[in-house]
């Protein structure tokens, strides 16, 4: 009976290393998977930025065709108020894409920055879980050590029944 207790204990610190092991393992998992989506979530606001910049760009080309085409008719020369007016649509336009372009690279900055915690996450989780798997093992082996030298002297265990 001496030898069984020690046994178990260190039958049961394997257990419960080896579930510390696949807890951290599903967690490493879900971070590392919630990383991939960050990714996608990035790469698809820096599409949908660009997408969103050429649709204004072609807006802005109508616009400016449709001004040249309504001066042609009125008979109105490129010399002077209209060539300004031409300059400043096309500034205003090249600004609103580029502010189309930032928020796109901002949005997917957040992404790529969530993704990065998310990495560190499924890092950090596997680690705990070589610790606590550790500290599981270490703890049932001293325990059993304990148990076993102190049946072996015939000493009573600490903690649990033996019969007499």
């Amino acid at each position: 009976m001496a030898v069984a207790i020690p046994i178990m204990m260190v039958a049961g610190a394997a257990i419960s290393a080896y579930g510390a092991m696949q807890q951290s393992k599903a967690q490493a998992e879900a971070a590392t998977y919630n990383a991939r989506l960050s990714d996608q979530q990035a790469q698809m606001s820096l599409d949908q930025a660009g997408a969103e910049a050429a649709t204004l760009r072609r807006q802005t080309e109508q616009r400016q065709g449709s001004l040249l085409a309504g001066y042609g008719a009125a008979g109105v020369t490129a010399d002077g108020s209209p060539t300004d007016v031409l300059r400043m649509s096309v500034e205003s336009a090249s600004l609103d894409e580029q502010n189309v372009l930032y928020r796109g690279r901002v949005k997917a900055t957040g992404y790529g920055n969530e993704s990065v915690l998310n990495r560190m996450g499924a890092k950090t989780a596997t680690e705990a879980g070589y610790f606590g798997a550790a500290s599981s093992l270490l703890t049932g082996a001293g325990r059993a050590g304990s148990s076993y030298v102190s049946a072996s002297r015939g000493t009573p265990i600490t903690g649990v029944a033996v019969p007499q």
